[in-house]
């Protein structure tokens, strides 16, 4: 549907103007990529060497970033993203919190595996699986249970 505002030369920029935030408002910065790329760097520089938690841990490596980023992005766009920190065993910690009780956890290891634990309510679900470039079924299914996405 056409709502011009006007012919002129202004009119069609307001019009391009009022198009482009149109668009804009049905994004939020929740579902963006900016906090996500963010919250990687601060990770990075965080936990990139080792000892960064006691003389014992292990350095997160680049490589476990990245592919904690494929995972988060190869999720469905309408998944909010999650919190994410590094593990001292090097692993990167992906994290859904809802409530004290509706809660997901991820770790990336960087051979691909992805160990998950969550917390719904009184259950309170396990497992590993792994990785490679597609979200995994059963990650999507508890991340919806965890979000009310089923």
């Amino acid at each position: 549907m056409n709502t011009s505002i006007g012919f002129s030369e202004a009119a069609e920029i307001l019009n391009q103007v009022c198009a482009t935030e149109a668009v804009r408002s049905e994004e939020t910065v929740t579902f963006s990529n900016f906090p996500l790329d963010d919250q990687l760097i601060d990770v990075y520089q965080t936990c990139s060497t080792a000892g960064w938690e006691g003389a014992s841990s292990l350095a997160v490596q680049s490589g476990t970033l990245l592919l904690a980023k494929e995972l988060i992005e190869s999720l469905p766009k309408s998944y909010r993203t999650p919190v994410i920190s590094g593990e001292p065993d090097g692993h990167v910690a992906l994290e859904w919190f809802v409530s004290a009780r509706r809660i997901l956890t991820v770790s990336v290891s960087p051979d691909r595996r992805l160990h998950w634990a969550a917390l719904i309510g009184t259950e309170d679900p396990r497992g590993s699986c792994m990785f490679y470039g597609e979200a995994p079924k059963t990650l999507l299914y508890w991340i919806g249970r965890i979000c009310d996405r089923s």
